[in-house]
């Protein structure tokens, strides 16, 4: 049986998106709100199965007010049609980012006082719409429903209003700093109420949380702060919130949004207080000064070309085990490496995965003969970025966030795109940032500069650096013992201490 789509979606996808959306919380919330008056013109940009507009008509008494209802899905069009029949609701098939032949996009005069939904995220864009798209809105277009909160702006009167429910990647992902940026100039953010994507059953994002965002365009307040509102309790806890009652929240503060619009790539630093926020924004040094923070290698399809150890690494399932007499250890000595093995080797030590600190004993291997390496340039899929870093002595982070960050000596291993590597410019420092990358106060600093799970170069970069030269010679006698083979956990008790003295925080 075919799945069907609806707001780009699959079935499945539709269905989660229906299951919160229904939420009588989220709805309550999102529909106070929006704050609907007399005479409003309401835009439902993605109506699917109409759950607002049915929210809007049952909950405010009087029809004083119209609603354009949009959805790019004939299915969906011909389901609300059936389902409004009343005047005030017009239902439209369009594609809200992309048709500008409708008359409700074409003309330049024609604005809404309010507009609400839950634009649809996570899809995938195929190449010609993607490139439409980029064309039309530039930037980053992957990720849709930043597209919909830019495009909306501008659907917008002047002291008009929006609530969306969205992922809350957009409020730290570099990628996604012109979308903040729009917002953060062209508006006042009222409210973001953040909360965990566990709140729905069955359903936990593995890269974001969920947030509804409330805002009304303005380009003229400079003076406005912005309530950034957590829950992690119940969803009920929104029915409280709704009526300004923010005692149930697990936390509550308001930023101003000129703070905002000042921090590097317009980042929101959640998690954080006032002095921790003007710390990270005004640190002199940040990691990138003194470092240089890059991706690595990509073959393209690692069960053709990477090999492990043995069946018992975690995460090697479906990968072929090693034949240990086609290993070259002896690689750093041979000459034009980025080349190609030229002695018969076929596999050298590579790193994929870093789940421990400081040290990790090599479990992967990856195929790095001559016509291999001709293979990894001439292809589409894999890359071969940053090649210049390949083979040197420096730190490995990975990127997928843990509990706590990790970094491990690279030892001159080639490492995967899923590890970002950290080449300190000066080599004396390498050890002090081995030691602070592993501490409790990096761990604080990179969760606060960027709240999702990504861990990648761009935010590393942004860590505040401060090298206190009175502790470098404790630091660096603390590491070379680790490295040792001495016991970790005293010695990282010490490491804490120092960098919890250092940045106080």
């Amino acid at each position: 049986m075919v799945d069907n789509l609806i707001q780009g979606k699959t079935r499945a996808r539709r269905e989660f998106c229906s299951f919160y959306t229904e939420s009588g919380p989220i709805l309550t919330y999102m529909v106070k709100r929006l704050g609907v008056v007399h005479g409003d013109s309401i835009l439902e940009p993605c109506a699917g199965d109409g759950i607002f507009i049915e929210k809007l008509l049952t909950s405010i008494n009087n029809e004083s007010f119209h609603i354009e209802a949009v959805d790019l899905n004939p299915k969906a069009v011909a389901g609300l049609k059936k389902k409004f029949t009343t005047d005030n609701v017009t239902i439209r098939q369009a594609d809200t980012l992309l048709d500008f032949k409708n008359d409700l996009f074409r003309d330049r005069n024609f604005f809404f006082n309010k507009i609400i939904g839950n634009p649809p995220y996570g899809a995938w864009q195929d190449l010609e719409k993607r490139e439409l798209l980029k064309n039309i809105y530039g930037g980053y277009v992957k990720e849709t429903y930043t597209l919909f909160l830019r495009k909306c702006i501008d659907l917008l009167k002047e002291n008009g209003r929006l609530v969306f429910i969205v992922p809350d990647t957009f409020l730290a992902l570099h990628m996604h700093k012109d979308t903040r940026k729009k917002i953060l100039q062209n508006a006042k953010i009222e409210e973001i109420v953040l909360m965990p994507s566990s709140f729905f059953p069955g359903v936990s994002f593995g890269y974001s949380n969920l947030c509804i965002i409330s805002f009304v365009k303005s380009s003229k307040d400079k003076d406005n702060t912005i309530n950034i509102v957590s829950i992690k309790n119940s969803i009920d806890d929104l029915y409280e919130i709704a009526d300004g009652n923010y005692s149930v929240a697990n936390d509550f503060q308001s930023i101003p949004q000129d703070e905002v619009l000042k921090s590097d790539d317009y980042s929101f630093l959640l998690g954080s207080n006032k002095e921790v926020r003007s710390f990270i924004k005004k640190s002199e040094v940040k990691l990138g000064d003194i470092a240089d923070c890059v991706t690595g290698f990509c073959s393209g399809d690692n069960k053709k070309y990477i090999r492990v150890k043995d069946s018992s690494i975690k995460g090697s399932k479906g990968y072929l085990t090693v034949n240990p007499s086609e290993i070259e250890f002896d690689f750093l000595n041979q000459e034009n490496l980025l080349e190609g093995l030229k002695n018969g080797g076929k596999y050298i030590p590579f790193l994929k995965s870093a789940n421990r600190p400081f040290l990790k004993s090599t479990e992967w291997f990856v195929q790095w003969d001559k016509d291999t390496i001709y293979d990894y340039k001439n292809n589409t899929v894999s890359r071969f970025q940053n090649s210049k870093f390949y083979f040197r002595e420096g730190i490995g982070v990975p990127m997928v966030k843990s509990a706590k960050i990790h970094a491990i000596l690279l030892e001159k291993r080639l490492f995967d795109q899923s590890i970002v590597g950290i080449f300190p410019k000066d080599k004396k420092y390498q050890n002090y940032l081995l030691a602070f990358l592993n501490s409790d106060a990096c761990s604080r600093l990179i969760k606060i500069i960027n709240h999702t799970a990504n861990n990648s170069a761009n935010y590393l970069k942004r860590l505040p650096i401060i090298i206190e030269e009175k502790s470098l010679k404790e630091i660096n006698l603390l590491v070379k013992e680790i490295l040792d083979g001495d016991n970790l956990e005293p010695r990282l008790i010490e490491i804490n201490k120092t960098f919890n003295r250092i940045y106080e925080i």
